[in-house]
């Protein structure tokens, strides 16, 4: 009970900075603002995480493992009806893109900042690095089953669009695309790097 409580209590401290990440950028994220978004104390954001730079590793890790649970779920999840491989996979990278715009957008932002934070905080990036190489492992597996020519450089190729649309919709929330959009976006993409496309 006791553990099941203080698990709880660091979450919401994690969650807590990821809003305030999004909100404010990683400038604004101290321990006694955590801690008034959190609704917790000072004290307590301390206990668990010593220094600023553990708050922020520590968040990065929390959105990670949130994301990556997410990704592999939408990515898992079949279409209602039966489609040629292609369609598929442009279907459920279209519903990452969904999902992140749309389940959890604050983490997206958060994402971005954690990322530009990483270019004055180096420190950050084997924690990154670490989230990266399993969404290009999955996404590489998916390039293998499309017969794509190169897996490893597709699947990068896939993330980074991935990565520069949800960017787009964010800048851009008056032309967020369709999920129709970005099926069509991804299919081209998928299409392309075929060995027999």
């Amino acid at each position: 009970m006791r553990t099941e409580r203080a698990e709880e209590r660091k979450r919401s401290v994690l969650e807590a900075t990821l809003r305030l990440l999004a909100r404010e950028g990683p400038r604004a994220v101290t321990h006694r603002a955590v801690a008034a978004e959190a609704g917790t104390s000072l004290r307590a954001t301390t206990y668990y995480f010593d220094s600023r730079a553990a708050l922020l590793r520590e968040a990065l890790l929390h959105y990670a493992t949130t994301s990556m649970e997410r990704f592999a779920r939408v990515i898992a999840t079949p279409s209602d009806a039966p489609r040629e491989p292609l369609d598929e996979a442009a279907d459920r990278l279209a519903a990452v893109v969904m999902s992140d715009l749309e389940e959890d957008r604050v983490g997206l932002v958060a994402e971005l900042e954690l990322c530009l934070e990483i270019g004055r905080d180096p420190e950050l990036e084997g924690t990154y690095a670490t989230w990266e190489r399993g969404l290009l492992e999955a996404l590489e597996a998916y390039a293998t089953v499309l017969g794509t020519r190169a897996p490893e450089r597709d699947a990068r190729l896939v993330l980074a669009t991935l990565r520069g649309l949800e960017i787009e919709a964010l800048v851009r929330p008056s032309r967020a695309p369709s999920r129709a959009d970005l099926r069509a976006t991804f299919r081209a993409l998928l299409g392309s790097l075929r060995a027999d496309g």
